[in-house]
């Protein structure tokens, strides 16, 4: 898309490993694939923002642990 500020990218692993691993845990392998990071606690329930950003992979958790992950 001409204009965007950011270019798709795709991590270096499957995200569906990330389901089921501590949230914290998680949280450092994105970040050390150079995405940065969006948790929503749903015990604590969240807001969600909708904008999108391919450099971006949010991180939906229960009780310390992920149950969803996608990216954008």
């Amino acid at each position: 898309m001409p204009g965007f500020p950011f270019e798709r990218r795709s991590p270096s692993f499957d995200l569906a490993e990330l389901i089921g691993r501590k949230t914290e845990d998680a949280r450092q392998r994105c970040e050390r694939d150079g995405f940065q990071v969006q948790v929503f606690d749903l015990d604590r329930h969240p807001a969600v923002t909708l904008e999108y950003n391919p450099n971006r992979i949010r991180l939906t958790t229960r009780r310390g642990v992920v149950e969803d992950c996608r990216q954008g």
